[in-house]
């Protein structure tokens, strides 16, 4: 574990994902700790503005002092995307990253790895693949209709099969653990069912991976991020458990702990 300030000025911890799985939460839970310096969640360095290089990135950790520095970008952990032209804009192709060819989309796993060594706390959260799927898909479709934009809206199960926004890529953690612990054998796993169920037991154990004093008491009364959608159907739940079973199984194996019922949902 680092023991204080990165020399050269980056990240001491990265969160990398996985997207609405209470990457939030844990922002606004490591935002209140007084020897942590979280300024920013979602800063994209290796995903979006590689181009801007490595001072644009270490100037969010620049006012550290004696406390941890370090950010959470949920897209990290499935990077470089795949058919970044089709899947970005599902479900209408756009010319946009085509015209910004010249910039370089890494391995944010990679360049993390070989720009700051196997030191670096990395972590992710994760929740049960079925539920994140149905939440993301809500995330997306009530975006679309609050810009105006409904007529681009597609079913769940169009959108999940076609792997829109890779809304089913997301939901394969034991594929994507498996692929970072390659590099990172140390890095933090978290479920999103500890958030639920011992909040207090999670942010202890996310300030002890981090490196930082587990007794401060954060305040949890705020709701982050929550989102509000229609329950999922019976049917669409069967199909997606189905879908991510044997990586279910996978995942489990990774994390050391029982998913089982992961394939029954979220109740």
């Amino acid at each position: 574990m680092a023991t204080g300030p990165r020399i050269d000025g980056g990240p001491d911890f990265i969160g990398v994902g996985a997207q609405k799985c209470g990457t939030s939460w844990i922002g606004h839970v490591l935002r209140q700790h007084p020897g942590i310096l979280f300024s920013r969640k979602e800063v994209n360095f290796f995903v979006r503005h590689f181009h801007r290089g490595y001072g644009w990135y270490h100037r969010w950790f620049a006012d550290r002092g004696s406390r941890k520095a370090g950010e959470i970008t949920p897209n990290y952990l499935y990077s470089p995307r795949p058919d970044r032209a089709r899947l970005q804009f599902y479900p209408r192709w756009s010319p946009r990253d085509l015209l910004l060819f010249w910039r370089r989309h890494p391995s944010a796993r990679d360049e993390i790895h070989d720009r700051y060594g196997p030191g670096v706390r990395v972590f992710a959260i994760f929740r049960n693949p079925v539920d994140r799927a149905w939440s993301h898909y809500w995330f997306w479709r009530n975006r679309k209709e609050r810009i105006g934009k409904a007529s681009r809206v597609r079913p769940f199960r169009t959108m999940f099969e076609d792997d829109g926004r890779w809304i089913r890529t997301q939901g394969f953690y034991g594929r994507l653990v498996a692929h970072w612990r390659e590099r990172f054998p140390d890095m933090g796993l978290f479920l999103y069912d500890d958030l639920r169920s011992d909040p207090l037991g999670l942010a202890r154990a996310i300030y002890r991976f981090v490196g930082v004093d587990d007794s401060f008491v954060p305040e949890f009364e705020k709701k982050v991020n929550k989102g509000e959608y229609p329950p999922m159907p019976s049917g669409e739940r069967e199909y997606l458990a189905r879908v991510y079973r044997e990586d279910i199984l996978r995942f489990s194996a990774l994390v050391g702990r029982d998913l089982s019922r992961w394939f029954g949902g979220e109740r």
